[in-house]
């Protein structure tokens, strides 16, 4: 999005400045659809070095900076952990992201991208989450990819969609510190194992990876089932398994969750779920699951996204929630 158009958006007088920033900051590819007076058009393939760059800027350019190179003479406070502080790394991250989107070689620049994640601290990470995030790469935000792009730029947001969740994916099966990492977050921006959404995100996944042919789709719910599976405290089904192969996996786990979702509870210390094998506590019973499949409300929930958090506080997930 050109300086223009977001200069455009923030004068639009009708939001105050944190708010219309805000929707700007978290919805850049809407916002972008709507506005573009350009089309866009792949580029040449990045170096190592401009990669690193991309990364370097995501990761270490101060909050003022971004602010006097993409907002020059808007008037707007940043106080660190103010929502305009945050907003401004979500439009840092997805002017830099849409290098990689548009070059010619994106997969191996979104490997790059994705390789970086939980190698440093959390704020980082709150940095790299925002710049995937601002380009609509998280499958746990989304029942579905992008559905039946019309123009280029849409396509090459659904072609970014899928290749960031088959990343992660393998990241995940190859790590499981780096998927018990990523889903702190996906805890604490409370979407997908939100009680109103996950019965609806089982059910998606449920439908998709039945048919017979769900390899349009399928590192999207792969994505999200690896999440489910880990939640449940079934990470023996993430084991000794490829890729590509995880859908008689997810079988295997729907099943089990068919027949056990009602003694599922929260666990008293953690945001994970656990069985209860205590055949004479009914007490303990999910009757959620009787409702509607799903889960019974998290006892415990993270502070932060991230563990060992040090320095300015993030914005509310409520925040995040309200535009997604």
């Amino acid at each position: 999005m050109s300086l223009k158009q977001k200069r455009q958006i923030l004068r639009l007088g009708l939001l105050p400045c944190c708010t219309a920033l805000l929707l700007l900051l978290i919805y850049p590819c809407e916002m972008e659809t709507v506005l573009a007076d350009e089309q866009k058009t792949e580029t040449h393939p990045l170096s190592q070095k401009e990669l690193t760059a991309i990364w370097e800027a995501i990761k270490s350019t101060k909050a003022a900076d971004i602010k006097q190179t993409q907002f020059p003479d808007v008037d707007f406070k940043i106080e660190p952990g103010s929502d305009n502080y945050w907003g401004l790394f979500t439009a840092l991250g997805f002017d830099e992201l849409k290098k990689i989107s548009q070059s010619s070689n994106p997969r191996k620049g979104f490997q790059y991208f994705v390789d970086q994640f939980g190698t440093t601290d959390a704020l980082t990470d709150m940095r790299w989450l925002q710049a995937a995030r601002a380009l609509h790469l998280n499958p746990e935000r989304s029942y579905h990819p992008l559905r039946e792009p019309e123009n280029e730029n849409q396509k090459r947001q659904r072609r970014d969609q899928l290749i960031f969740a088959e990343l992660m994916v393998r990241n995940f099966l190859k790590s499981p510190e780096s998927l018990k990492r990523y889903y702190q977050a996906v805890i604490w921006f409370d979407r997908m194992f939100n009680p109103l959404n996950f019965p609806v995100y089982q059910g998606v996944i449920s439908r998709q990876l039945k048919k017979e042919s769900p390899e349009d789709d399928y590192w999207w719910h792969a994505f999200q089932f690896v999440l489910m599976a880990h939640a449940t405290g079934r990470d023996d089904l993430l084991e000794d398994v490829k890729p590509e192969d995880l859908k008689p996996r997810f079988n295997k786990w729907f099943n089990w969750y068919k027949e056990n979702g009602l003694k599922l509870w929260a666990d008293e210390e953690t945001w994970y779920w656990e069985k209860n094998t205590d055949e004479n506590n009914k007490l303990y019973l999910n009757l959620k699951f009787l409702d509607d499949q799903g889960l019974p409300p998290l006892k415990v929930r993270p502070q932060y996204p991230f563990p060992n958090w040090k320095g300015p506080e993030p914005a509310a997930p409520k925040l995040y929630r309200a535009v997604e």
